[in-house]
């Protein structure tokens, strides 16, 4: 007899569900710009709230983009003063949006193929 053992999963986390989200992130923060400026912590909370809670977005996760969006010129951003805080908005510039529909129809495409793969099952 084989006894396979399996390793144990700390809740419901999925090892590859962190790959998955890491290649959408830039996407999502796009998209919510795409229509208003916005500060840090409301980029996170309107993606959370798009997508009905089921991508949460780290503000350590977020700055990183946002910077390195910032040296490709895909936003730009200001500070604004609003009550007592010091509050810094991002704004897509019209590179930023033109890399978004570049990164659109990739995933788009990288989607499809997936479905297509997946919808497979039982006739292999």
């Amino acid at each position: 007899m084989i006894i396979y053992k399996q390793k144990k999963r700390r809740g419901d986390f999925l090892p590859g569900a962190d790959i998955f989200k890491r290649g959408t992130v830039e996407l999502a923060v796009l998209s919510v710009l795409r229509f208003k400026d916005m500060y840090g912590y409301e980029i996170v909370k309107e993606i959370s709230e798009q997508s009905e809670r089921n991508f949460t977005l780290p503000l350590g996760t977020l700055y990183p983009v946002l910077y390195r969006f910032a040296e490709n010129g895909y936003i730009s951003d200001r500070d604004e003063i609003v009550g007592k805080r010091l509050r810094k908005y991002y704004h897509l510039e019209k590179e930023g949006e033109e890399y978004y529909f570049a990164l659109l129809e990739e995933y788009k495409k990288i989607t499809k193929g997936v479905d297509l793969i997946t919808g497979r099952e039982g006739r292999i």
